[in-house]
Order: C-alpha cells, then structure tokens, then sequence
C-alpha cells in the first residue's frame, strides 16, 4: 500500500513537471481525457521501468525509450496538440527514472532531467526544454548530456545522472523562484 502511495505521489511530481509550461493539452479538453492520457501514460513508463531499466540501459536504447514515448503519445490526437516532443518526452522517463533511482528502486539511469535550472547550473546557453522538436531537439539534447559528461571528473561524479543531483539543490531560494515562476 505505501509503494502504490509513493508511486502515485512520484507520477504526479515527474507529471507536474514534465508538463509545466509545454503547453501540450488540445483547447477545451476535458479533465476526464487528460486524466484518461495520464493512466494510460504512467502504465506505459511503467512497464518501460520493469522491463528495461531493472539493470544498466545503453544510452542509445534510453533514446530510443524517449521516442517511443513520442510515438505513444501520436495516439492521444483528442487530448494532445501534437503529440509530446523530444524535450517533453525527454523530462517526463528521466525525472520518473531520477525518482526512481532516488528510491533505490532501479540502477542510476543513463541520462537525466534536461530543463533550464541545469543548463544553468553547467554553465550551458539555455536552449528551451519544452521547444526540443525532432532531431535537432535530440541533437540538443545530446550535446547538453555530453557537456555534463565532460564535468563529472571536476564535480567528482561516477555518471551524469549523479552529476544532476548534485547540481539539481532546491534547497536555494532563487531555484525555488525559479521552479514557480
């Protein structure tokens, strides 16, 4: 009962902020069809969590995972704008995985949450997560993770999703601005 609690409260924390400010939803549509997209969202990374990422994943295969999501998002026409795009895809499987992890429920995940706080924090130019669209959005999204990879050394890290949390403190006022403005 308390994991089915937590991994409830974790989708609605990695749901919350996958989709802030992505603008995603079709006009006018109803809560019943969002809350329907998101059941049908949380089985689908959930099943990816039990069947893939129980050990070690490629980073190719977790690329590939994010664009399966974005093909599984194309089915949801009625409640989607577009479907989810690469940044958006992007944010939604790491931040479940970080949580995850965070749990000790899976190995360290390849990759992590790409979004503006750590750009920031790896002295990056800020490219929009939300506008990641297609393969130059994937090419972004590859730079910023091998940009990461090149500070793990300096931060004393063993892998960038190591390096993020390190990085990713809430415990700062400004980031906390940040994250509700």
């Amino acid at each position: 009962m308390e994991k089915k609690f937590i991994n409830n409260e974790i989708w609605l924390l990695t749901r919350g902020g996958a989709f802030q400010r992505s603008g995603i939803y079709n006009p006018q549509v109803s809560d019943k069809l969002k809350r329907e997209f998101g059941l049908s969202l949380k089985e689908y990374l959930d099943n990816l969590i039990n069947s893939q990422y129980q050990e070690e994943i490629s980073e190719e295969k977790h690329i590939e995972n994010i664009e399966g999501i974005i093909d599984f998002s194309l089915g949801f026409d009625k409640v989607l704008k577009n479907g989810l795009n690469f940044g958006v895809s992007q944010k939604l499987l790491n931040l479940y995985l970080k949580y995850h992890w965070c749990l000790d429920e899976i190995p360290a995940p390849p990759h992590f949450p790409v979004d503006r706080i750590i750009q920031e924090k790896l002295k990056l130019k800020v490219i929009p997560w939300t506008k990641m669209v297609g393969i130059k959005g994937r090419e972004d999204y590859i730079r910023i993770v091998e940009s990461a990879k090149e500070k793990l050394k300096e931060h004393k890290c063993e892998h960038v999703a190591e390096l993020e949390l390190k990085l990713f403190n809430r415990n700062s006022e400004t980031d906390i601005m940040r994250i509700m403005v």
